[in-house]
């Protein structure tokens, strides 16, 4: 039979099959449009005077999305004020000032714009470091040139860099071998969510070292040829622009989710601001809300960090803020109303493991704030707690918004992947083949989480039985 008539016979089959079963097919209910709710204002004032003041005029100058500038502004201080201080939350808890910062954006919304303002003095000192070490390089050419048979030959000058945009765990973990901190900034948020140490079979060890390193933990590491490493007193901070589409994988992943990761970042997509953008003319480096944050990060970061004495070298031993008595009556607030919003059917009910760490990202926030406001100050004040608070909220609201929408979204996509199998199917089709034969994204879920799928199809008239097998209607069309 040549392929012609097998395509004509499919064709009968399908129509009389349509002919037979059109009529007690229920009145369709088609599958939904993702749809996500307007994310909130970002909160400028929240910043401070220094940091907000230069977000909102990166985007307004720069013409880029309020969170994206925000986020970029946040990150950046975060880096600069976490080898310095850490913050002694009222129950006496002592944490970082270490920030993990996602926001997601689409190409063309300016995120290269964004990051060379807010990150230009971070920049500088990366490019500083990469002039020093290619001269201590030099001179370690010219000593080893120059050394004599038998001299015992020092290693080479280990290079250090501020930030790092793609590396693995591993590979950070012997970066931090040689200096006190480092920030993890990309603009290709893919190159390090979906890079070796995240892939599928690392990613419950790439999560736990991230976890560590946001608490400021000791970092360790055992391999069979190296021995055991630790490194107490290491601070890491993380900036990363992704695609929506990234962001959503991310936040539907239930690794993740499970392990804490998404608990510990601040999440940001706001909307895109293609099609309003006319020609402004600004230089947005040189407004002078920009200059002046620039020099006060010029400042932190040429600071240097205090270590302890009998450390390596590069073991910090940050000083402790602590909070003014209003500051932490206003903090304690906080804290007891986010516990009560994640109660059952409370407004947080649906996001508790971020919820149940605001008040720690409040007390982060407060602690940036405060270090780029005055880098000596011993105390965070109730203006600035009262600023963080408002940061942590649009967070809040922001990991609330996205990941319902990303739970949805993933769902929505995996009923339209298994409608569109089932469309191109001849004839009736198998049950054992739902778990086998269709799209990974749905295989995945196995056979529970795939009755679940076809329970709604068939609920929505795309589907029906026919004994043991599946009936698809055959009138839709997409």
């Amino acid at each position: 039979m040549t392929a012609a008539l097998i395509d004509q016979a499919h064709a009968k089959l399908r129509g009389m099959e349509t002919q037979a079963g059109n009529a007690s097919w229920p009145a369709l209910d088609p599958l939904p449009e993702v749809s996500t709710p307007t994310p909130a204002p970002y909160p400028f004032h929240g910043l401070g005077k220094v940091l907000g003041e230069a977000a909102e005029a990166i985007a307004r100058d720069v013409q880029a999305p309020d969170a994206l500038a925000g986020g970029s502004v946040l990150a950046a201080a975060a880096l600069a004020a976490q080898a310095h201080a850490d913050i002694e939350m009222p129950h006496g808890d002592v944490v970082p000032l270490s920030l993990f910062v996602i926001t997601a954006a689409l190409s063309g919304d300016r995120k290269t714009g964004t990051d060379k303002v807010a990150c230009g003095p971070i920049e500088d000192v990366r490019k500083t470091q990469a002039r020093e070490h290619s001269q201590a390089l030099r001179l370690y050419a010219a000593d080893k040139a120059a050394s004599r048979k038998g001299d015992v030959p020092e290693p080479p000058p280990p290079a250090q860099s501020l930030t790092i945009g793609k590396g693995t765990t591993e590979g950070l973990h012997t970066m931090l071998k040689g200096q006190s901190h480092v920030g993890l900034f990309t603009g290709e948020g893919g190159e390090l969510l979906g890079g070796h140490s995240l892939r599928d079979d690392r990613k419950a060890a790439g999560l736990s070292w991230y976890l560590k390193a946001w608490g400021g933990e000791t970092l360790d590491d055992l391999t069979r040829g190296a021995g055991l490493s630790l490194l107490p007193g290491r601070r890491v901070s993380l900036h990363a622009l992704v695609q929506p589409v990234l962001m959503r994988t991310l936040l539907a992943d239930p690794l993740a989710t499970g392990q804490g990761l998404l608990a510990r970042c601040l999440i940001a997509e706001p909307q895109s601001l293609a099609g309003t953008r006319r020609f402004n003319g600004a230089r947005p480096a040189e407004s002078d809300a920009v200059r002046r944050y620039h020099e006060v990060m010029q400042k932190l970061l040429a600071k240097v960090p205090r270590t302890h004495e009998g450390g390596d070298g590069h073991e910090l031993n940050p000083r402790r803020l602590t909070f003014t008595p209003d500051a932490a009556a206003l903090w304690i607030a906080f804290y007891n109303q986010v516990e009560e919003q994640q109660r059952p059917g409370g407004e947080l009910a649906g996001a508790r493991a971020f919820a149940s760490k605001a008040a720690e990202h409040a007390a982060r926030v407060a602690g940036v704030i405060t270090l780029l406001g005055d880098c000596d100050a011993p105390e965070v004040c109730v203006k600035t707690m009262t600023g963080a608070i408002e940061v942590i909220t649009f967070y809040t609201g922001e990991h609330l918004r996205l990941t319902g929408a990303s739970i949805e979204f993933q769902r929505l996509s995996q009923l339209q992947a298994l409608s569109a199998w089932f469309r191109e199917q001849h004839g009736l089709v198998k049950a054992a083949d739902l778990l086998q034969r269709t799209p990974r994204n749905v295989r995945v879920l196995k056979a529970d989480g795939i009755k679940r799928l076809t329970d709604e199809l068939a609920q929505r008239g795309y589907i029906r039985t026919r004994g043991s097998d599946w009936e698809v209607r055959r009138d839709v069309h997409h």
